[in-house]
């Protein structure tokens, strides 16, 4: 385990971005069945248009997304002394400084293990966010009390032990402080 001097730095699991950008594909693909299929009555058929222009759209992004993170070769996350820098999803909150954190905790969504970051001033973090990325950034908070949250299916390093380095990294920076 890296000492809270190290700079520490995880890659997105290609694996998982494989997994990840293949089902997004069968996604797109089940939204151009239900665009073309003749098959379904009159009524039905706008329905199905609907729903298959909304998962090709939505689907289509995350395609792309995971495409564009399996072939980069950048980072999804960087802890050092003075803070994280968070790259892991599109809702990411980018550079973090320990100063800036309230809280770092461990939560499951969905049956899936996460760690959740708390913010002292959540709402000027926001502020500087995007339109969209700010969006799905409160929709988390709202959620799960995390202004950012990190999942494992970004990063190859187990959670517990990244939630062990976090930790040691932001109380050492706090001892520091003062």
């Amino acid at each position: 385990m890296n000492t809270p001097y190290e700079q520490h730095v995880e890659y997105p699991s290609r694996k998982r971005m494989a997994w990840l950008t293949a089902g997004a594909a069968l996604f797109v693909c089940a939204g151009f069945f239900l665009i073309f299929d003749q098959s379904s009555k009159p009524g039905a058929s706008i329905m199905s248009i609907v729903i298959g222009l909304v998962a090709i759209l939505f689907f289509g992004i995350c395609f792309c997304y995971s495409l564009i993170k399996m072939i980069r070769k950048e980072p999804s996350l960087v802890i050092n002394e003075h803070g994280f820098i968070d790259l892991s999803s599109y809702a990411s909150g980018g550079e973090v400084a320990w100063k800036d954190v309230e809280h770092i905790f461990m939560y499951e969504l969905m049956g899936q293990q996460m760690i959740g970051v708390k913010l002292r001033d959540e709402k000027a973090f926001l502020e500087r966010q995007n339109g969209m990325k700010r969006k799905l950034m409160i929709a988390n908070s709202n959620m799960v009390d995390a202004t950012i949250s990190i999942a494992q299916n970004s990063i190859t390093l187990p959670l517990d032990q990244l939630y062990l380095m976090m930790m040691s990294n932001w109380r050492h920076a706090r001892a520091s402080k003062g």
